[in-house]
């Protein structure tokens, strides 16, 4: 459990990154900005918090069963705008950017926030949504730039998508009661 963790977190912020690639370029804008707002009001919540807190969440079996349904729904999302998108029908589906990444990145956060003791907390709200800010904004522009194929960026988006599926079903097949 303790390497699937980091593993989805990471493949749900590919996926944020991917999918955010297929927005406008202001639209994506948006989107990195809202992460960012979301990492700064998130971090004095989190830094009120302890390291047992937050490893009894991610240990507790019902909540990850929770996460589980949340992780499959979106997945199910993604892989419908992969299949609908070549052929531009239900084209709402491309303003959902993938919401699995801002509790990703929250995780990510806290647990550099409980691996570093003695950090400042005034400042880490700061320094985690600018960095947040710059990696979502930064990875959308890579992606665009290494990945100019539309066809390609929608190939990867759905091998994401479908890893983190697999990943949560073994998440879920790992869990005893």
């Amino acid at each position: 459990m303790e390497v699937l963790f980091p593993m989805i977190a990471v493949l749900a912020l590919l996926s944020f990154l991917f999918k955010s690639s297929f927005l406008p370029r202001w639209e994506s804008v948006l989107v990195a900005v809202a992460l960012a707002v979301f990492v700064w009001l998130a971090i004095p919540w989190l830094t009120r918090q302890t390291a047992g807190t937050i490893e009894q969440w991610t240990s507790d079996p019902s909540r990850i069963l929770d996460g589980a349904v949340c992780v499959v729904l979106e997945v199910a999302l993604m892989l419908l705008f992969c299949f609908t998108a070549p052929a531009r029908r239900l084209r709402f589906l491309r303003f959902i950017p993938g919401l699995l990444a801002f509790p990703a990145v929250v995780w990510g956060w806290s647990q550099l926030l409980f691996s570093r003791p003695g950090l400042d907390f005034g400042r880490l709200a700061w320094i985690a949504a600018l960095a947040t800010l710059a990696v979502a904004l930064g990875g959308t522009a890579l992606f665009r730039r290494l990945v100019p194929e539309t066809e390609a960026r929608l190939e990867g988006l759905f091998l994401i998508n479908l890893f983190l599926l697999l990943l949560t079903v073994a998440a879920t097949g790992a869990i005893t009661f």
